[in-house]
């Protein structure tokens, strides 16, 4: 595919979207320690599964605000991916080291249908544009790779800070 049938967000006008008003002193949270419900005002303990689904959440939104296209209907199908990964970790603990990953690739899928491929490889200048890949396709520790120049770009959660890239071998 060239030219104009070649779906890219880089070609999308998104708006931005900010989440610094959305911090109020009575809702907040950090991973690993409590959480103040709005409802009762007191402090509760986050769980294992609620911290691992808040960090692949938080690691998924760096990547989509680092490419500028965290707009509300993108941030629900982060929120849509969360949800589907709850159950899924519910039925296989051992699984949890893999969330992440797995919510970046629902999102990718799903931005695809929609808007066209995400996140664009940074690395290769050339040619047609193409979208990176996560790899492991389920395994800890996951990274946006080049398949195509044979180079790990970022770890999710970090393409903002991507430069260029390191050997995947």
């Amino acid at each position: 595919m060239d030219g104009p049938s070649v779906r890219t967000f880089a070609a999308r006008a998104l708006p931005k979207i900010s989440f610094t008003s959305w911090d109020t002193p009575e809702r907040y949270f950090r991973l690993g320690l409590v959480v103040k419900s709005p409802h009762n005002g007191s402090m509760e303990s986050i769980g294992p599964l609620e911290q691992t689904l808040h960090a692949a959440r938080a690691l998924v939104l760096a990547d989509l605000a680092a490419g500028e296209v965290a707009a509300a209907d993108v941030v629900s199908m982060v929120e849509e991916s969360v949800v589907q990964r709850r159950w899924w970790v519910q039925q296989w603990p051992e699984g949890a080291e893999f969330v992440a990953g797995l919510v970046a690739q629902d999102v990718q899928d799903a931005l695809l249908e929609t808007h066209g491929r995400w996140p664009l490889c940074p690395v290769c200048g050339s040619g047609d544009p193409h979208a990176l890949e996560v790899e492991p396709e389920l395994g800890p520790d996951p990274h946006w790779v080049c398949h195509k120049a044979g180079v790990k770009v970022a770890a999710v959660g970090s393409l903002g800070t991507a430069a260029g890239g390191t050997s995947s071998s």
